[in-house]
């Protein structure tokens, strides 16, 4: 026994565990009790026993509270002061229950009571989660832990103690936003670095099907179509260097196969220290904000297909009526007046002339074309009616058939070829302008490119409407667009898009 007495001596007060606590106090009461001749032999290493002893209950970070059998306090160390708010002058020689709340504080002599009568422990021996009550009055989570002490005359009870509020708040906290999360609508996903799932909540069950012991421990890939592979690996290569994705919009593949579009952020997590351990993806289904935005173009692509039908057979043909009027009315004046005659066939030359503009102007609203000879046909007619109209050189290189079978998509390359001829000669005061339509890699390349004045990507021409519906009507093909542009060296607008389209 007095090697385990050196041995505690030797310890960091605060390496010392309940129990080793508890064992130095029954020590040290059973050697106060020896005979007196022992006691003199070690009265020296018991005071020094005493003194150390005090010190671990004056420098421990847990409080400690010890009672008689009666449950009155007997001593109280700094950190149950602190903890309580009483000092011990305050509270030695009270009932413990002062430092309960009710129903405890009612209930607690029977507790005690009922042990002594028949030695059953509700808590002694046992930690537990309990409520403490403070001076002020005000209560608190507290962990319990309740040893009894046997001496040579009498028993003590002594408690440890350890504020848990801290504690009991984040706990609460980390509930809340667990809640939060798996009430979402949106699909929050954690994941690893190595684009393993850790986390699934509902609103990942609803919007890609799989539930979520289907889904965690599974790669991230299990959502993504084969041919977008390659933007994980971009995507977790930024994560790894600490950077965001924000708002992306692309596609993602359901648990029964179907296509979802998805906008989608994702951010890193990092643990304590700092360090990047995975990423945590919040996507939100676009779907129905998609079909409604092609909704949206569809009306407008058929209003125009209107306007442009309208132009050409109600416009175009009775300003054909004036004009074959003209006629009959110029050989009328011939023999009566060579002047008149003349006048009246510059109107009609004119009127000629209006007409083919009209024309031109229907095409461009509805370009009939797409819907006869495809897209290459449609691209050469605008190439040559730009040529024509503008004075400048604007052509187009196709090297090979490239069919879009899709008229729909089709549309829309051609409204984005259209757009970017738009932009080179209004903003960029372009003199050339080259279209090409080309296969490359197993996919196809359409670029309109001018010798403009260029622009600045802050500048409101890099802003503006129709560069931000050029990329809409790409993104609805699921083409990636990008556009370069600097001040004096004109600007690139490159469209990349599927062969099957």
């Amino acid at each position: 026994m007095g090697e385990f007495v050196t041995l505690a001596i030797m310890k960091d007060h605060a390496d010392l565990t309940r129990h080793e606590l508890v064992a130095l106090v029954i020590e040290l009461e059973a050697k106060a009790a020896a005979n007196a001749v022992e006691q003199n032999r070690h009265s020296e290493a018991l005071r020094d026993s005493e003194a150390r002893l005090r010190a671990i209950l004056q420098t421990a970070v847990e409080g400690i509270i010890t009672i008689d059998d009666h449950g009155l306090i007997e001593s109280l160390n700094p950190a149950a002061e602190k903890i309580f708010g009483y000092a011990v002058a305050e509270v030695i020689g009270q009932n413990v229950k002062v430092l309960m709340p009710e129903p405890y504080r009612h209930e607690h002599d029977g507790y005690l009571a009922n042990y002594h009568h028949t030695g059953h422990a509700q808590i002694i021996g046992i930690g537990r989660e309990v409520t403490g009550r403070r001076k002020d009055g005000t209560e608190f989570p507290m962990d319990l832990s309740v040893n009894e002490v046997k001496l040579a005359d009498r028993r003590i009870f002594a408690g440890f103690v350890r504020d848990i509020s801290q504690h009991k708040a984040a706990e609460k906290a980390l509930l809340h936003y667990a809640a939060l999360v798996e009430s979402s609508d949106d699909a929050i996903i954690g994941k690893t670095l190595d684009g393993f799932i850790t986390s699934w909540n509902r609103g990942a069950e609803t919007i890609f099907g799989y539930q979520s012991e289907e889904a965690v421990g599974k790669p991230i890939t299990l959502i993504i179509p084969p041919d977008r592979k390659q933007e994980e690996d971009a995507i977790l290569s930024k994560i790894r260097r600490g950077e965001s994705v924000e708002h992306y919009e692309t596609v993602r593949r359901r648990k029964d196969g179907k296509a979802v579009d998805i906008s989608v952020t994702i951010s890193p997590i990092r643990e304590p220290g700092g360090n990047i351990i995975g990423a945590s993806k919040v996507a939100r289904t676009i779907s129905e904000r998609k079909r409604l935005q092609n909704e949206i173009l569809e009306i407008s692509e058929r209003e125009q297909r209107r306007i442009g039908n309208d132009l050409h057979d109600g416009l175009c043909q009775e300003l054909a009526g004036i004009e074959l009027m003209c006629q009959v009315l110029e050989q009328k004046l011939a023999a009566r007046s060579k002047v008149e005659s003349a006048q009246a066939g510059e109107i009609a030359r004119h009127i000629r002339e209006a007409i083919s503009h009209t024309r031109k102007l229907s095409r461009g609203l509805s370009p009939v074309e797409l819907q006869t000879n495809g897209l290459m046909s449609a691209l050469h007619e605008l190439t040559s009616n730009v040529q024509e109209r503008f004075g400048i050189q604007c052509r187009l290189e196709c090297p090979e058939a490239v069919l879009i079978r899709n008229h729909a998509f089709a549309t829309h390359l051609f409204r984005i070829v259209q757009e970017a001829i738009n932009n080179a000669l209004k903003h960029g005061k372009a003199g050339q302008i080259l279209v090409s339509l080309k296969p490359i890699a197993g996919k196809v390349n359409l670029t309109v490119a001018d010798n403009g004045l260029g622009f600045k990507n802050d500048s409101p021409h890099g802003k503006g409407m129709g560069l931000h519906i050029m990329k809409y009507r790409a993104a609805m093909m699921d083409a990636a667009m990008e556009v370069h542009s600097a001040p004096g060296t004109g600007t690139t607008v490159t469209c990349i898009f599927g062969k099957n389209l």
